[in-house]
């Protein structure tokens, strides 16, 4: 079936970008363009009025005392930012690196600025081709990241539905089977698999709202899915 991702045999795979990203991090290879994309993106932060980033990422504005700073839902997890001075930060460590932060900075740009055509989240389901410059992503997706969808997929039912709650999922009623999961409030994807049948092989495909350009860049959509679903797969 075209477009799908179907069953390959499992193999070693090579890291997602999300990993590739904190080996870099972490060995200061090319560290300090990522600290400029970082600073570049929080000086437009600030640019933005805290209550409308609030507004429209479905996040929290808090002042009264302590720090004032918006709270926004991330997967299982939150983002906090800060406003004196502007910073971000995450709750759980494991998403609390400087790539991450990149990629939720992001999404509080698209959202407030909100260049696509569908201004919320309309609850219509698209593949990652029907996205703005989906094409790149639907390539990028070609192969790993499908080899670890259907290893997913593949595992024991009970502990299928225990790595998805882990990352904030929860069961929804598309396919054989299938996970929602909302990366922001606002940026939600569903993980969807189809049984075996007389016709087709076994398949698995990702779907994203019809708005979800509105609310994250092509390459940081690609980011965060291969980010989820590795983690999905490898427990």
């Amino acid at each position: 079936m075209p477009g799908c991702l179907g069953m390959t045999e499992m193999t070693v795979l090579p890291p997602d970008e999300y990993t590739m990203w904190l080996e870099r991090a972490r060995t200061g290879k090319n560290i300090e363009e990522l600290d400029k994309f970082y600073s570049v993106l929080i000086q437009r932060v600030k640019r933005i009025d805290p209550i409308t980033i609030a507004e429209t990422t479905d996040g929290e504005y808090r002042g009264g005392d302590g720090v004032p700073c918006v709270v926004i839902p991330f997967l299982h997890s939150w983002f906090v930012l800060e406003l004196l001075p502007y910073r971000i930060r995450a709750g759980h460590e494991v998403v609390d690196t400087l790539p991450m932060k990149v990629l939720a900075l992001q999404h509080l740009i698209a959202a407030a600025e909100n260049q696509g055509t569908a201004v919320r989240v309309m609850g219509e389901w698209i593949d990652c081709r029907s996205l703005r410059h989906g094409a790149v992503m639907g390539a990028h997706f070609s192969k790993t990241t499908s080899e670890l969808l259907n290893r997913y997929f593949s595992l024991a039912r009970d502990q299928r539905i225990s790595r998805a709650l882990q990352w904030g999922g929860k069961p929804v009623d598309l396919g054989d089977e299938a996970f929602l999961f909302k990366f922001f409030p606002r940026l939600p994807v569903a993980l969807i698999h189809w049984q075996k049948d007389p016709e087709f092989d076994s398949y698995s495909k990702i779907l994203y709202d019809v708005s979800a350009s509105n609310y994250m860049p092509t390459h940081g959509l690609a980011a965060l899915t291969e980010f989820l679903i590795h983690r999905l797969a490898e427990g």
